[in-house]
């Protein structure tokens, strides 16, 4: 991603394309230079990636990117998410964990049929475990779910 800056104007997202359609009647190399890119006002955009998990109550926006030192870095605003948005990413979230869950109780069926090798303290220690992943959903918050420990 490119950013064009020609005086007070400025011109993001930007790209190899829009440059060339902006000037038509420059004949560019196939590989740009970024000497060649500063002759027209057009700048790289160093990527910044954001964890939009990492917090469910917040809304994640890109805006112009900040220039910093001699490269130009995407710039990302935060912004607090209403109550809708919050419940529709739990819920989300919550059909992920169910799905998560699904898949490791699956995974562990075996361990309940009456030809399983397992039996005694080992049998009783998968029989909480799938229990504590039965339960799963009790927990407050699928954003921080505990998982239990597989035997």
């Amino acid at each position: 991603m490119y950013i064009k800056v020609s005086g007070s104007e400025i011109t993001y997202p930007y790209t190899l394309d829009n440059l060339r359609s902006d000037n038509t009647n420059v004949s560019f190399p196939k590989n740009l230079t970024n000497d060649i890119l500063e002759n027209f006002y057009t700048y790289p955009v160093v990527s910044v990636d954001v964890d939009i998990d990492s917090d469910y109550e917040k809304n994640y926006t890109e805006g112009t990117p900040i220039q910093s030192g001699s490269i130009y870095v995407q710039n990302w605003i935060t912004s607090s998410a209403s109550v809708e948005e919050i419940q529709q990413r739990k819920e989300e979230k919550w059909t992920e964990v169910r799905n998560t869950r699904n898949t490791l109780l699956t995974e562990c069926d075996w361990t309940q049929m009456s030809d399983t090798p397992i039996s005694g303290s080992k049998l009783t220690e998968w029989q909480t475990y799938r229990q504590s992943l039965r339960d799963i959903t009790s927990q407050s918050n699928p954003f921080e779910v505990t998982w239990p420990t597989k035997p």
